[in-house]
């Protein structure tokens, strides 16, 4: 009697399994938004982000219960490019609060994670997403006159930046950003905070020195922290700037002036694709195949031949681990004309270098988690057929078998979430111009100088600020 019940609760859990399986595939399909944000690429490289903004809101329920942290990231973008700065705003300041509760959700979420996915947890977030919040939300505030708001929002980001620095485990690789140092100097210095300027000026030359991003120091930096250092009667500091760069130099803005910052958000940065590997053995073949997934038809092609080789194979083992796929944009740079002046914006951030970096320096704990994943699946699958097979014979033996193998296909695979609609690099102009109206124009150009797209905009300078215009500039094919 002992066995018989025995044998009911192995072919329970069996079952079990498989039906968690088919049911997780299913429902999962509300976390799957390759389709989505392919539809989403194509708004947004229209310009119409009023549109895109539209979108988004009336797709909230396709981010699931475990996303919300991500739907929050994109309505807050896609509004701050829609120029709704109170809406994003207010997305952002959600966005942070949940970056904190699922960090702790996550703890608890992590035995599930271990046998079933990675997507059984709550998305938390990327350290380097979290900070870029701050770009976003500070520069809407000072887009509305709300420049001490923006400084609270640069403070925040200090306090962000010293606890990366302090965090335990695996958090500490992204410490610090030259970029986004460099830009709350000039947030500082618009509430003539100079010394909290100086500082921030010159951590970002520290920043941009450990080069994560790979983009050089931008000689304007070093021109700021320079003479932000004179300012302030600093001369042992602005001494040590100029030993180390020889080019720095005191820059001076004549009176009734004031400089114009124009922000060119450019490109998607790169999207996490699955890079399955699959092994199956059978009592008379071998098969082996690494397959690289970065399409929703072409995920759905390899789920439909996994599911088939499970059904097959004796033993079968599949892992799924996230890399990045770049998009290729064809606007590479762009220049701003002016009172028949031109100026070429240089890039100051490379957001997608930062996420492959911070991939890389955690890819082995993600081998490691996948692969003791994949052998716990392996070892109850294994057990419990043997079990089965040798107190209820081996057909039954072999459903289990096969039912533990189509688990391990349906629920195998990375975990790809991320902010997805974070520019891939961020370029910057900067020039001066007398106080009061101006249009500008900007041109978009290609890799050979081509113009391949443009817009005006206006800016009201205030003489002795910085004053930002904020464009997004974006051409790829999003069917590659």
């Amino acid at each position: 009697m002992c066995r018989i019940t025995s044998i009911k609760k192995a072919l329970i859990l069996v079952i079990s399994m498989l039906f968690v399986a088919i049911t997780m595939t299913f429902v999962g399909c509300a976390a799957n938004l390759t389709k989505y944000y392919k539809s989403l690429r194509v708004k947004m490289d229209s310009s119409d982000y009023s549109d895109a903004a539209e979108f988004v809101e009336k797709s909230k329920n396709k981010y699931g219960s475990k996303n919300v942290l991500m739907y929050y990231l994109d309505s807050g973008i896609v509004t701050h490019f829609a120029n709704d700065y109170l809406t994003s705003s207010k997305r952002f300041e959600q966005a942070k609060a949940k970056f904190e509760e699922y960090y702790q959700k996550s703890i608890s979420a992590g035995v599930a994670s271990m046998f079933y996915n990675d997507s059984a947890m709550p998305y938390y977030g990327e350290d380097f997403e979290r900070a870029h919040v701050s770009i976003f939300e500070a520069l809407g505030y000072i887009l509305l006159g709300r420049d001490d708001d923006a400084v609270v929002e640069a403070r925040q980001i200090d306090t962000r930046f010293k606890s990366f620095a302090v965090e335990a485990n695996h958090k500490n690789f992204y410490k610090d950003d030259g970029f986004i140092r460099y830009f709350m100097g000039f947030v500082y210095e618009n509430s003539g905070c100079l010394n909290d300027a100086h500082i921030s000026y010159y951590t970002a030359l520290k920043a941009y020195k450990n080069n994560i991003a790979e983009v050089p120091v931008p000689k304007e930096l070093v021109d700021d922290a320079y003479t932000s250092a004179l300012a302030l009667g600093m001369s042992d500091r602005a001494s040590e700037i100029k030993k180390n760069y020889p080019q720095a130099h005191q820059r001076e803005i004549p009176n009734d002036y004031g400089e114009c910052i124009v922000v060119d958000y450019n490109g998607f940065v790169p999207e996490k694709i699955d890079n399955v590997l699959e092994f199956a053995l059978s009592n008379m073949w071998a098969y082996v195949e690494a397959v690289q997934v970065d399409s929703q038809e072409q995920e759905d092609f390899n789920k439909a031949k996994s599911i088939g080789l499970s059904v097959f194979a004796n033993d079968y083992v599949k892992v799924a681990f996230p890399k990045y796929k770049d998009f290729k944009n064809k606007i590479v740079a762009f220049k701003v004309q002016f009172d028949q002046q031109e100026v070429k914006g240089l890039v100051v951030q490379n957001v997608g270098k930062i996420a492959k970096a911070c991939l890389d320096d955690n890819i082995k704990k993600i081998y490691a988690k996948t692969l003791a994943r994949a052998a716990v699946k392996y070892i109850i699958g294994k057990s419990v057929s043997e079990r089965i097979s040798n107190n209820a014979g081996e057909s039954w033996g072999e459903f289990s078998q096969i039912s533990f193998n189509m688990f391990n296909s349906l629920s195998e695979k990375s975990d790809r979430r991320a902010w997805n609609t974070l520019p891939d690099k961020i370029l910057m102009a900067r020039f001066c111009l007398p106080a009061g109206m101006h249009t500008l124009k900007i041109n978009f150009l290609g890799k050979d100088g081509e113009v391949l797209d443009s817009c005006s905009a206006e800016v009201d300078v205030r003489a002795g600020k910085k004053n930002f215009v904020a464009v997004r500039s974006s051409k790829i094919d999003i069917l590659e």
